[in-house]
């Protein structure tokens, strides 16, 4: 038969014999405050999961454009991490995703990939307001000139309406790119 080797108690560390080998504690006066912090772990669990059900519930269609657009800057700065900002050309600075055309005149491509890139954060898009002087002179030659002229044909369009659960699948679409992303090593 084998040697049953002494474990050490999770809540009041003293060595003891386990009777089973799943066994955590020494006794009773330690089991019972091991059920407890289980049990308050437990609900604190689906306290959370109903928590966010009714946050989810009580959002707005503005909460959800807000969210996807964080979302989408994110995947943005991933997507340009390394490249010089898109403006001046800077490679040292923090980055922002600056909107070629803007987000709020011109809501049909405020989500484009292609009208989204990465520029210096205090030079460019706050100080100069996106510096689009530069923008348009660096834009064609990064996405090539066919999709540039399609973007501004795309951005004249009517303003583009997603209704909530549009917003959910391209958030959770954006957050798969994001977790794809960061699961590969960084290519120069």
């Amino acid at each position: 038969m084998k040697e049953i080797k002494p474990k050490e108690c999770v809540v009041c560390g003293e060595e003891f014999i386990p009777s089973r080998t799943t066994q955590k504690v020494c006794g009773w006066s330690c089991a019972i405050p091991l059920g407890r912090t289980n049990m308050e772990k437990q609900n604190r669990k689906a306290w959370n999961k109903e928590k966010k059900i009714i946050k989810d519930k009580q959002k707005t269609h503005k909460d959800w454009l807000k969210d996807l657009e964080k979302v989408v800057n994110e995947f943005i700065r991933l997507r340009d991490k390394g490249k010089p900002c898109i403006s001046c050309g800077s490679v040292n600075y923090t980055m922002s995703a600056g909107h070629y055309f803007p987000a709020g005149s011109y809501g049909n491509v405020r989500f484009d990939e292609d009208n989204i890139h990465g520029q210096c954060w205090f030079n460019c898009n706050s100080s100069k307001h996106g510096n689009l002087a530069e923008y348009t002179l660096r834009l064609p030659e990064r996405i090539g000139k066919e999709r540039f002229e399609q973007l501004q044909v795309r951005a004249k369009q009517t303003t583009l309406k997603l209704s909530i659960p549009e917003i959910k699948e391209k958030i959770e679409y954006y957050r798969g790119k994001i977790r794809e992303m960061k699961a590969k090593p960084v290519e120069k």
